[in-house]
């Protein structure tokens, strides 16, 4: 900002109505972390037939107004454009209408998942020197192809006091809105003549707490699902009115991929060169894929939902998940199987293929028909074993290519069984000190996540990842790895190793204190009471510990912690002590049943981890004989 245009802004932060500074501090108040607000913001979209193309478009009309929370506040305002939504007239003014001075940018879009895409991004950069100061937002958009869009949200990343959406729908125009999660949120809808008109008051900020699982769970949204038109001739035109509309759609944009299969022949026949089952040859396509090629996601016009040809992906070595797939089934065809491109969209994304749109699925895998069986095959899980599906897929439909047809299945839950990890510890207290040995058996999840940093790191930061794992605490206290295998797709990984640990044990006259459990796993884990969102985890667990001290001659135990045990829909939790001769024996097992745990699951949740706290803190008490 130059000298003058900052005087002139102060300038104009002088003459601030004090009814708009008085309501300012009564906002700031009921939104304490908000710097601006929103005082009222109106969402229209209309749509409507191109005059002279003869074609659907939905023309968005944004207005918004602001208002600075305190002095020196700024507030970055973002539209968001791409090849098939073109950017109208925008402006921002004060509230008589003068020019609002603001920083703007546009250019290219780019997003921690996103390496290249066509997204095109506005951001206007506005100041509120004082509090007060107001900024009138208006902008123009519009939707070239109706497919595009999916979805509209309440929520903003500030508060809102008033938000309004409207859908201008006239005669002839077919378009479904499908209210999402709604319940829990005073949201009003109205119908005038073709219009539906959606308000809601008082909404906090966009929340972005930590554990999200996506907030398509839980987030107020509607759903567009336009589904056909009638033209200028009184011609129905479809748009996605099925699932068949959508795969049909998807099918055109995949049968048009050249993929220069020849060119592909010579390294399909080297990577099965030496392989005589049918199985050895299918994992080594798959697992090639996964070792050689660079998973990248981007976007870029068709591409965001049409794959780069088998033959580039390969030239590259890089590739984004509709790419992976594609060269999967091309190399699994050309080595004689029947492989085809599957749509799925991942656990972040709650829809099913009843829904016919572009919103539902955000990913693409391989499907294996082998035998009658399907094999769901997804390249960009590096170090995943064929037959084990990754978390954020299971349970989510999968939309299968059939030639002009499609199929629809469900991809399978891993058993808990599949997530086990097993650790054996044998203990003696030497010195004052625990000391022993152990062996950690990791599988799953866990394990590839394991495997995707150890060979990404050097040596000696796989020493260190590895004394991470095996001890529960980013600083290891005397650990040593001995010996490490299983550093493969198909068996556990498997470490060996001893241990010195210096706080598990101390002394009192006559009396020993000590502790079995350094990890202590899921300790203190409650989760916020005023937490408003799922909270997930990630993946499944499966966690079995067993452990065997040799008492130390002279004592016998005087106390040992009360067992806990605690099982419900969610989790399981259980441990206990037990006393065999002149050894004490420790067992733990938790078992996390579901990988995201719902709000109404919160309160037993806590409790269960306050008995398991209770557990943790009560310590084996030895009394050293006279």
């Amino acid at each position: 900002m130059t000298l003058l245009m900052f005087i002139a802004s102060i300038s104009e932060g002088q003459k601030i109505d004090s009814e708009r500074i008085l309501e300012a501090d009564r906002i700031a108040e009921d939104y304490k972390d908000a710097s601006v607000a929103s005082l009222n913001s109106t969402d229209h979209y209309r749509f409507a037939i191109h005059k002279k193309e003869d074609y659907l478009q939905i023309i968005n009309e944004k207005d918004e107004l602001f208002i600075g929370l305190k002095d020196n506040a700024e507030y970055v305002k973002r539209t968001y454009y791409n090849d098939n939504v073109e950017l109208g007239k925008s402006s921002i003014t004060t509230e008589k209408g003068k020019s609002f001075y603001h920083n703007k940018y546009c250019g290219h879009y780019q997003s921690g998942e996103i390496f290249y895409s066509d997204a095109q991004i506005c951001a206007y950069k506005m100041p509120f020197n004082v509090t007060g100061t107001v900024a009138h937002f208006s902008s123009e958009a519009t939707y070239l192809d109706p497919k595009y869009l999916t979805s509209v949200f309440f929520h903003e990343d500030l508060p809102v006091l008033k938000k309004e959406i409207t859908f201008e729908i006239p005669v002839g125009i077919e378009v479904e809105l499908k209210e999402i999660n709604f319940k829990g949120y005073d949201i009003k809808k109205d119908i005038v003549g073709n219009k539906y008109i959606y308000t809601i008051s008082n909404l906090e900020a966009q929340s972005t707490e930590e554990n999200d699982p996506g907030f398509l769970h839980y987030m107020p949204h509607i759903l567009i699902l336009t589904k056909s038109y009638k033209n200028s001739q009184g011609s129905k035109i479809p748009v996605l009115a099925s699932t068949n509309d959508l795969y049909k759609w998807y099918h055109e944009l995949t049968s048009n991929i050249d993929n220069k299969s020849s060119e592909l022949t010579s390294k399909v026949n080297e990577i099965i060169k030496d392989k005589t089952t049918d199985e050895e040859k299918i994992e080594a396509i798959y697992y090639w894929v996964q070792d050689n090629i660079q998973y990248i996601a981007f976007e870029n016009g068709l591409a965001g939902f049409q794959p780069d040809p088998a033959n580039k992906v390969l030239y590259n070595k890089y590739g984004d998940c509709k790419g992976m797939a594609n060269l999967t089934k091309e190399m699994l065809r050309l080595a004689g199987y029947d492989a085809r491109l599957t749509w799925i969209g991942t656990t972040r994304i709650p829809y099913t293929y009843d829904i016919p749109s572009l919103a539902v699925d955000n990913h693409m895998v391989c499907t294996l028909f082998l035998n009658d069986k399907r094999y769901i095959l997804d390249a960009t899980e590096k170090y995943n074993p064929i037959g084990f599906n990754a978390e954020r897929i299971q349970g989510k439909q999968v939309l299968i290519e059939d030639g002009d047809h499609y199929l629809i299945d469900q991809v399978a839950e891993q058993p808990i069984e599949d997530y086990l990890e097993e650790k054996n510890w044998e203990y003696t207290i030497t010195d004052g000190n625990l000391s022993g040995i152990g062996t950690s058996d990791i599988r799953g999840e866990f394990k590839k996540t394991i495997m995707n940093f150890i060979y990404a790191v050097n040596k000696v930061d796989q020493s260190k990842l590895l004394k991470a794992v095996i001890s529960g605490s980013l600083e290891p206290d005397h650990f040593q790895v001995d010996n490490v295998n299983g550093l493969e797709r198909h068996q556990p990984m498997h470490v060996e190793y001893n241990m010195q640990l210096n706080n598990q044990v101390s002394s009192f006259g006559s009396e020993m204190y000590l502790d079995m459990d350094f990890e202590d796993e899921y300790k203190n884990a409650q989760i916020e009471e005023t937490r408003k969102i799922p909270y997930s985890f990630n993946s499944k667990k499966y966690s079995r510990t067993k452990a065997k001290l040799i008492l130390p001659a002279g004592y016998t135990v005087h106390h040992l912690p009360k067992a806990v045990s605690i099982h419900n829909e969610f989790l399981s939790f259980q441990a206990n002590y037990e006393l065999k001769q002149d050894a004490l024996y420790y067992y733990k097992e938790i078992k996390l049943l579901k990988p995201v745990l719902p709000t109404h699951a919160f309160e037993e949740w806590n409790t269960s981890i306050k008995d398991l706290n209770k557990f943790y803190n009560d310590l084996i008490i030895l009394t050293r004989e006279n």
